[in-house]
């Protein structure tokens, strides 16, 4: 298949060695299929556990059979060939360790491919909650109240000085969607789950559980030049979880998610006034999701900001965009601009 003038010759890089691969995966496949043939050629490359990647022929749809039948090579022969083939931009639809964090972008930096989403600094600042917290703090953006604890550091002494309430939330700070995200009841349950965060990671992030409603709130940035503006807010209620923990975003029915949010407008616009502050502290490009809770009193605090949002059939980006008419297709068309217009080094 050769590509007219007018097509795009486009990868979307999906899979990876994170726990999110298998949802790397779902969001590399729906954004292949929303990719209108008219107007790109596609590649699907798979980046596999050990590090190696699967490459499929231009245009052909990614399923089980057809990465069944695909060789893996090594990732530079990978993106070598890539290149010879013309490629214009890469859609990263990778999550987690490997893919969201500034790796893969800082590679893609050097080969000189113009990638989608966020570059290697506001990749590195978003994955790691610890610099975020920090990072909003000196911002004015409230976060809640947290607290590091150190595997390098008398584990007994740190727990001693925990002083956040009960319960409170534990969480690897460098892990994505929610994933070993605890509510913890009491201090003999703290210790064990952090004895078993610490297998996890060099260091587990303890949170001051705020009681209250959950949202999140999309961010797009039209071009790097533009400001970025805040999507509508969409409230997250979780239907057989205390959380929006890993099953409930993305078990299909799992969550009511209500785009735009029932809240008053004052409240709406101080979500979206907060989520633009935490696109803007991070460095972060083109889009961005940040998630919050509110108090009883309905004190909004961030907890995270998301530099590659799923895109699979429950993914919350794709829910705020079509809120304000922006198709799927027509926001991939605005990353895909994006990433052309930033070229091959981005910030």
């Amino acid at each position: 298949m050769s590509a007219t003038p007018a097509t795009r010759r486009v990868a979307v890089l999906m899979g990876g060695w994170s726990h999110e691969r298998a949802i790397s995966i779902q969001s590399g496949t729906v954004i292949f299929s929303h990719l209108a043939p008219a107007r790109y050629l596609c590649r699907a490359v798979d980046l596999t556990m050990d590090r190696r990647a699967r490459m499929l022929a231009p245009g052909c749809v990614p399923n089980e059979a057809a990465w069944r039948r695909a060789r893996p090579q090594g990732l530079l022969d990978a993106f070598r060939a890539l290149q010879r083939w013309g490629v214009e931009v890469v859609i990263v639809a990778l999550h987690g360790a490997g893919g969201e964090d500034g790796v893969v972008q800082g590679f893609l930096e050097m080969l000189r491919l113009p990638f989608t989403h966020s570059g290697v600094r506001g990749s590195a600042l978003a994955m790691d909650k610890e610099i975020s917290k920090r990072l909003y703090a000196s911002h004015g953006i409230p976060t809640p109240e947290y607290l590091i604890i150190d595997r390098a550091r008398p584990r007994a002494a740190q727990l001693r000085a925990v002083r956040l309430g009960w319960p409170v939330v534990a969480k690897p700070p460098c892990l994505g969607s929610s994933f070993e995200v605890h509510i913890v009841p009491d201090a003999p349950s703290l210790r064990r789950v952090v004895q078993r965060l610490l297998a996890l990671d060099d260091r587990v992030l303890l949170e001051r559980h705020v009681r209250g409603r959950e949202f999140t709130c999309a961010v797009l940035q039209r071009t790097p030049q533009a400001a970025p503006a805040a999507l509508p807010v969409t409230e997250i209620v979780p239907v057989a979880s205390p959380f929006f923990d890993f099953q409930a975003k993305y078990t299909a029915g799992a969550t009511r998610e209500i785009t735009p949010a029932k809240i008053s407008a004052r409240m709406a616009r101080e979500l979206q006034r907060q989520a633009v502050a935490c696109h803007r502290a991070l460095h972060c490009g083109c889009v961005s999701r940040t998630d919050f809770m509110t108090d009883a009193r309905g004190r909004a605090f961030a907890l995270e900001t998301n530099t590659i949002p799923g895109m699979t059939a429950t993914s919350l980006l794709p829910q705020a965009a079509a809120a304000v008419g922006i198709s799927f297709a027509a926001l991939l068309d605005i990353m895909i601009n994006y990433a052309l217009l930033q070229g091959g080094s981005t910030q």
